[in-house]
């Protein structure tokens, strides 16, 4: 399956669809069939003769505008009598560019249907150019949202260039990606981003920065305060740069211990996921000399029994049916994982893990 038949999954091409700023990469094109309707920030006259210039761009794939949003909400590019019609709500690699994501998630409630879906790809800071860059909170969305915000502020445009990191010069990669991330922008660039949020036009940059839980937990914080009813039905993980989120309305009543636990939760999730980025920091701070080396083998250590354990958890229940566990293909995948996994450093640590898994999961003879 591949990242669009991913993404769209159950959705039928007759289905009714708005997609917001896919520029040059639809995911639902309208040439392929999908009944889609297109809001961008410029008709597709405008947007080719942006493009034209790009190298590699293929201005034949930009989609013919139905709605131009140049401000405000979303929903009010759309006519009224469309709002609450669609089906699905498509955005990808688009919230992390809003000035105030409560208003953008307000307008995608606001245009599907009440069995509708909000599909989003977000970029996942651990895997592209966002690295260094800290999670956005609930409090920056709700400063954003009472602010009514329309361009992006000096510590944006501040952090969005001058902690910009490229591996090779790609903007994303794989979460064990260990070369050496170079930082984008001198230094010396520094008061030239000060002064972008003075200007009258937009200027664009990256201003919400996510991991999996800490947009489930803005999401849950948000929704319990009244400012969205909606739910994250999904969040799934993709093997480089982003993460993708299915949203539906409704929001989930909770109780106030309830909801404390699940921020708890939340909130822990967060920094383990945070730590899976130790395995992408330079050799220099995991080396033997390094007063930081014990400590940061340990956390990598523990992140990686955690992925092991997860790995067998995940054969288990691929290989169990109505018939019960089919013992043959539970041993074929463990090989398989443990095939992949280096036989030096932290992570070698998951092959022990996946022999005792597996001894626990077919006996004390995981051969017979």
């Amino acid at each position: 399956m591949n990242r669009t038949q991913r993404l769209l999954r159950s959705l039928p091409r007759d289905a009714r669809l708005v997609e917001v700023g896919p520029s040059f990469a639809p995911l639902a094109p309208k040439r392929e069939g999908w009944n889609t309707f297109v809001i961008d920030h410029a008709s597709r006259d405008d947007l080719v003769a942006k493009y034209t210039a790009h190298h590699g761009v293929d201005t034949t794939r930009i989609e013919e505008v139905d709605f131009v949003w140049q401000g405000g909400s979303l929903a009010d590019a759309v006519p009224a009598d469309q709002h609450g019609t669609f089906d699905a709500f498509i955005a990808s690699h688009v919230i992390e560019h809003t000035t105030d994501v409560v208003t953008f998630l307000q307008a995608a409630e606001t245009l599907i249907r009440p069995d509708g879906v909000i599909i989003l790809a977000v970029p996942d800071k651990r895997k592209c150019f966002d690295f260094y860059r800290h999670p956005s909170t609930t409090g920056d969305a709700l400063a954003a949202f009472l602010e009514k915000r329309a361009r992006h502020d000096t510590r944006t445009h501040f952090e969005s260039v001058m902690r910009t990191i490229h591996k090779g010069g790609a903007p994303g990669w794989p979460g064990d990606d260990t070369r050496e991330g170079v930082i984008a922008i001198p230094f010396d660039k520094a008061h030239e981003q000060l002064a972008l949020a003075g200007l009258p036009e937009y200027v664009d940059a990256h201003n919400w920065i996510f991991v999996p839980s800490s947009f489930r937990l803005m999401l849950l914080e948000l929704a319990a305060m009244g400012y969205l009813d909606l739910r994250v039905d999904e969040i799934a993980e993709a093997e480089a740069t982003e993460f993708y989120a299915w949203l539906r309305r409704g929001r989930v009543p909770m109780e106030a211990a309830e909801l404390q636990t699940a921020r708890r939760h939340l909130m822990d999730r967060i920094i383990v996921e945070l730590s899976q980025q130790l395995r992408q920091l330079p050799e220099a701070l995991r080396s033997e000399d390094g007063p930081e080396a014990q400590f940061l083998n340990g956390i990598k250590e523990a992140d990686f029994r955690t992925e092991a354990t997860q790995i067998v958890l995940a054969a288990v229940l691929a290989s169990t049916g109505w018939r019960g566990l089919n013992r043959r293909k539970f041993r074929r995948l463990i090989a398989e994982a443990s095939r992949s996994i280096p036989v030096s450093g932290p992570a070698a640590v998951q092959h022990l893990v996946l022999l005792e898994g597996a001894q626990k999961v077919l006996g004390s003879d995981p051969a017979d």
